[in-house]
């Protein structure tokens, strides 16, 4: 998301005054303009703890207009989620063994047909430059489902969305446990999440839309995606 920032503009300025004893006008120092000033945004991060998330009868209204409303910074941060430490550093320490699997092996987990979007993706993207982001790896699969659908159809029309995962059982198999761990984890919070936000709107009168609320939607979904990145090293940078 793209955050505005606050741009005001000093002055200063001063009327004409008349000058009754020498019986004329007098121009005191005319409007004069200074270079706009760039304040900061006042926005910051809400946090709401995973102990207050959880109550679905918790009023959180004020902290989902505070985060997600017209003045926020359109992310909400939930504090205190058990296990989420110990599976987030599992799977972040099996980042690099991805990247330093052999070329070979890499080459077979990645999947052209979905324009990469499963499986191991590197320097397929570009740079707003133009030039092909070398920098970074990444491995893309569904936490939740391993083969999202079965309609032909759906695969052939939405690829990035709808191909089954690739793991790389053979070489690290530990992957795809730590992967789907953290993913469920994070898709559970998201749903609690959503539910709030559900609240949030029908107090302000808002219907579903066509009669399905945000935690429905995102729970009857088959199509999570989760993405693993890792920054290589400056010097092996090409």
């Amino acid at each position: 998301m793209e955050v505005g920032s606050v741009v005001g503009a000093r002055s200063t300025w001063a009327p004409a005054v008349r000058n009754r004893d020498r019986g004329q006008d007098r121009a005191l120092p005319r409007r004069v303009r200074c270079r706009a000033v760039v304040m900061p945004p006042s926005v910051r991060t809400v946090s709401i703890p995973f102990a207050d998330l959880k109550e679905r009868g918790r009023d959180l209204s004020g902290k989902i207009e505070e985060g997600l409303g017209p003045d926020g910074l359109g992310i909400i941060s939930i504090s205190g989620v058990p296990d989420f430490p110990a599976l987030r550093r599992t799977l972040l320490h099996l980042a690099p063994k991805v990247a330093n699997l052999p070329e070979d092996v890499k080459k077979e987990l990645e999947d052209p047909d979905s324009r990469y979007n499963f499986g191991w993706s590197h320097g397929k993207e570009k740079l707003e430059s133009g030039k092909l982001d070398t920098f970074k790896g990444s491995y893309y699969a569904n936490p939740i489902l391993d083969v999202p659908t079965a309609d032909d159809v759906l695969v052939s029309r939405y690829p990035s969305y709808c191909r089954p995962n690739i793991w790389p059982a053979d070489h690290l198999p530990e992957l795809e446990i730590a992967f789907k761990a953290l993913g469920k984890l994070m898709l559970e919070v998201g749903l609690m999440l959503a539910r709030h936000c559900d609240l949030y709107v029908m107090q302000h009168g808002v219907e579903p839309y066509d009669g399905e609320s945000l935690e429905q939607t995102i729970s009857r979904s088959r199509c999570h995606k989760g993405r693993l990145l890792y920054y290589f090293p400056r010097q092996f940078r090409y």
